[in-house]
């Protein structure tokens, strides 16, 4: 083998020269995955030549192509342009490069890009074009997709629905529309200024700060910022952004959501769920989280808090002497009074209609009754319209009394029922002795009479009309159950059903309400919604809901016209358990209630959650409505949203004309109240929906 490094070098003139010495006969100078096609059009001798790529390109044999084709078929029609640019840059005798559409043999399109050029004689005549055709179809392609893909992230950006920046030290070098809705500047004045100038001071730190964790290579969840609008007004935006390169320098690209609306939405909810709508004092819900807290804490420092149960007196009379108006004014004005007289760290709540509960620390006991002496002393004197009441005050003491919350509330309780009831008391309020537990005896005994209750049949059933507010039709009775003891005379529910629950009754007593409830109905009127009311303990017994369903087929009843009224309380029970035995009555054709709305269980947020088909609104929104402008906006509100869940609406406690009007003209469906009807015997029932009484 020679020594490369003693050859002779010799240059060739030319790559055809090169190729012959080199004895190279088929050479691709451009790869395998490159189609190319040489021309040349002779024009003296109207002759035009090949390179064997022809075939391959266009899918034809050169014998097979005639001259028109060249003209006309293998254009694409979306190439004529292109196909007169061609013809005019021969007539004049230019260069040719065109990119265009083809049509191949098989009806397949490709693109290609043809160059060529004039070749003239020595008197300057045209002889010949020379040029070669290229398959850039895959290239084309890409580059077609990629500006479409390019136009619908521009057109994405322009239109989101969320302002979309790009900012860089020296300021902010592109908004969408959007953003210049939401900040009041146009685009013009937002380019160029320095994005913190958009928000105020403790959310511009919020904005370096994620800078910071962006450069560290830290990743950045969703923030809040408050941002000050150019009229000076504020919004609350959802902050989002990253770490881009902006015309080859790193910038920030961010998107600003404008939740303003939401944050406010959320926070009528959060006063739906947690807050008393007459007194704005936290509700029975937020207040045994508030006493929950209490009892960790101080059990575990080793202090003490007393728990005051305090009682409006003859509070009924004057709902019945002045009206309800009246009623909630002196609760408002009494909650508010009690609330200034507590110190800071107490915490104070509506617990009823006419209860407040407190939870106050302190150090010695002196200090508890002063501060109740005070209550009793002096909210008589803040209430309006002359009304002459007295608080009375019950007092637990935490450890000293118990360590149950449950139980604590519950011995305040019956201290303050004891001052009520004790016409020889020289003070309003009482402190808990276990003495007081007396009444026991007769909760223990009306425990033991309900297997009795049922087998004599001391229970018996009224039925309240529900209305139809648009025509103002009976559409459905809601049952109710009553007791009326041979000892104790008539027990309210409200005092038994707990009892009932407590000693797991509750279920026996209400399948008996059920079963008796559908054949009275299906007697009588078998197109009225039967609505009746379901404990937690009861819905998640096994089988429940085959045992509703066997119910119905035993009476013929149609499962659409029974409505099971749930309270949130045991909708959020158990909120596994619970949502599948719903989903199991759904799914047999029964319908659901969400009863007692709005009085402190949950948030709106459940509604969501729950396959309910209507949603019942508390009395004691009702009660205020005529008035009360705070009363009427959370209740349109409450209406507003089930309608946006697709909900109808049934309102409790319609005592007035002009709350019927108020409700029938925000869409209100269903109605309940004493304005309509008071609870019926099944024969005054029967003189209601105007049925002949055998």
């Amino acid at each position: 083998m020679s020594d490369f490094k003693k050859s002779r070098v010799v240059e060739m003139e030319g790559l055809l020269s090169f190729f012959s010495a080199t004895e190279q006969r088929e050479v691709n100078l451009f790869g395998e995955d490159v189609k190319i096609l040489f021309w040349g059009l002779d024009v003296i001798e109207n002759e035009i030549i090949f390179s064997v790529e022809f075939e391959e390109i266009y899918g034809y044999q050169v014998d097979e192509i005639e001259g028109d084709m060249l003209g006309e078929e293998l254009f694409h029609s979306d190439s004529k342009d292109s196909q007169k640019s061609i013809i005019e840059s021969y007539y004049k005798k230019e260069k040719i490069d065109v990119t265009y559409k083809i049509v191949k043999k098989d009806g397949q399109t490709a693109w290609v890009r043809t160059k060529g050029r004039p070749v003239f004689d020595s008197n300057g005549e045209l002889k010949r074009y020379n040029g070669f055709t290229m398959d850039v179809t895959a290239p084309k392609i890409a580059a077609i997709e990629q500006a479409e893909a390019a136009m619908k992230y521009k057109t994405l950006v322009e239109n989101n629905a969320q302002a979309v920046y790009i900012s860089q030290p020296d300021g902010l070098k592109y908004v969408n529309e959007r953003m210049a809705d939401m900040t009041g500047y146009s685009d013009r004045e937002l380019l160029g200024m320095n994005s913190l100038q958009l928000l105020d001071p403790e959310s511009r730190e919020i904005a370096l700060k994620r800078v910071e964790h962006v450069l560290k290579g830290q990743d950045n969840d969703c923030q809040e910022v408050t941002m000050v609008r150019k009229d000076g007004s504020r919004i609350i935006a959802e902050l989002r952004s990253a770490l881009i390169t902006y015309q080859n320098a790193p910038a920030m690209m961010g998107t600003l959501l404008d939740v303003t609306q939401k944050k406010k939405d959320e926070d009528l909810i959060n006063s739906l769920a947690f807050f008393d709508t007459l007194t704005g004092l936290p509700n029975r819900h937020q207040f045994y989280e508030e006493l929950n807290v209490f009892a960790e804490t101080c059990g575990e420092s080793n202090t003490s808090f007393a728990l005051l149960f305090i009682g409006l007196d003859r509070f009924k009379s004057i709902n019945d002497t002045y009206g309800h108006r009246a009623g909630d004014l002196v609760v408002k004005e009494a909650g508010k009074k009690i609330r200034g007289l507590l110190p800071e760290s107490a915490c104070v709540a509506r617990y009823g209609d006419d209860e407040f509960v407190g939870i106050v620390p302190f150090s010695v006991k002196d200090e508890i009754e002063l501060l109740v002496k005070q209550i009793i002393d002096l909210i008589p004197h803040t209430l309006p319209l002359e009304i002459n009441m007295t608080p009375t005050v019950g007092i637990s003491y935490f450890p000293e009394h118990t360590q149950d919350t449950d139980d604590l509330v519950r011995f305040a309780d019956i201290a303050m029922y004891r001052s009520t009831r004790n016409k020889n008391r020289k003070q309003n309020y009482l402190v808990y002795d276990e003495s007081f537990t007396s009444n026991l005896m007769k909760t223990n005994k009306l425990i033991n009479d309900f297997q009795k209750a049922l087998d004599e049949e001391q229970f018996h059933l009224v039925y309240q009309p529900k209305i139809d507010l648009q025509t103002l039709k009976p559409m459905g009775v809601e049952t109710l159950i009553r007791w009326e003891h041979p000892e104790f005379g008539n027990i309210p529910p409200l005092e038994f059903i707990p009892l009932a629950e407590k000693s797991g009754k509750i279920v026996e007593i209400g399948n008996w309400v059920l079963k008796h409830s559908m054949e009275k109905i299906k007697a009588i009127s078998p197109d009225l919604m039967l609505n009746v009311n379901v404990s937690v303990h009861q819905l998640l017994q096994d089988g429940f809901a085959e045992e509703v369903s066997s119910m119905l087929r035993d009476n013929s009843f149609n499962p659409g016209k029974l409505n099971l009224e749930i309270t949130e309380s045991v909708a959020l029970y158990d909120v596994k358990n619970t949502l599948k035995v719903l989903h199991d009555l759904v799914g047999k054709g029964i319908k659901l209630s969400l009863d007692d709305f709005g009085t402190g269980y949950s948030s709106l947020s459940y509604l969501t959650k729950l396959p309910v088909h209507y949603l019942k609104i508390d009395r004691s929104f009702i009660n205020g409505l005529e008035d009360d402008v705070s009363n009427r906006t959370l209740t349109k509100s409450i209406l507003e949203v089930a309608h946006n869940l697709d909900l109808k609406v049934i309102a409790e406690g319609i005592e007035t004309e002009t709350q019927c009007e108020i409700l029938k003209d925000w869409s209100c469906e269903i109605g309940q109240g004493y304005y309509f009807s008071k609870p019926l015997s099944l024969k005054d029932l029967k003189v209601f929906l105007k049925i002949p009484v055998k």
